[in-house]
């Protein structure tokens, strides 16, 4: 592998660890929608750096995104859940959470080992948040909810714009990425460079929500 590419693979864990240190620093001011955020954050740091190390030296980390991708989810979906609190009744977010969660252990049991990429649970994840995010900004077409939502209004809008870029980019490497692993190195490397970047712009995206958030 090329240091080019080593340093792509690199930036988003790098970035990752900086944005979880502006965390640590500022979460007693957050919101609690951005306190879930925050969750996911610590979430994605737990698993990403262990799962970075692993592949660094050759060995199999997909077993990672098996417990990560349901685990990852389950705070998105709080965090829309907390955003949508006035707008959709709380139990109908708690039974996807569930139905996820229960397809994704299913999926890891019967379908997809954990030493296999589970591209199944994967693309499910990325059309459920993609639907939560266009419905969040369907809603902020309302001058109302945007006045309602007005403090986090900002915030709001880089976070959902993030997770849309990242889930919408990454539909068809996540719903194709078993064949993916059966690909030339080359090929594979050129995917995962794309994933890296896509990875890299969420955080971006997620950082500059958090810096907006309203000082107390």
């Amino acid at each position: 592998m090329s240091s080019i590419q080593e340093f792509i693979f690199f930036l988003p864990n790098l970035f990752l660890l900086l944005v979880g240190s502006y965390v640590i620093k500022n979460y007693p001011q957050f919101k609690a929608e951005l306190r879930v955020i925050s969750w996911f954050i610590f979430l994605s740091l737990i698993f990403q750096i262990p799962s970075y190390i692993l592949g660094l030296f050759g060995n199999n980390n997909l077993p990672f995104l098996h417990f990560y991708t349901p685990l990852s989810f389950v705070c998105l979906t709080v965090f829309y859940q907390r955003v949508f609190r006035q707008f959709v009744h709380p139990s109908l977010l708690w039974w996807i959470m569930g139905f996820f969660v229960l397809f994704s252990c299913v999926n890891t049991i019967f379908w997809q080992e954990l030493k296999s990429f589970n591209s199944y649970a994967l693309s499910l994840e990325s059309v459920l948040i993609i639907i939560y995010s266009l419905s969040l900004f369907t809603l902020l077409l309302d001058a109302s909810v945007r006045e309602e939502k007005r403090e986090l209004l900002s915030s709001l809008v880089w976070i959902n714009s993030g997770l849309l870029i990242y889930h919408t980019s990454g539909l068809l490497l996540f719903y194709f990425g078993d064949l993916l692993t059966h690909f030339t190195t080359v090929k594979f490397r050129i995917s995962w460079i794309f994933h890296s970047f896509i990875y890299f712009v969420l955080f971006v995206c997620i950082i500059i929500g958090l810096w907006k958030h309203p000082k107390k």
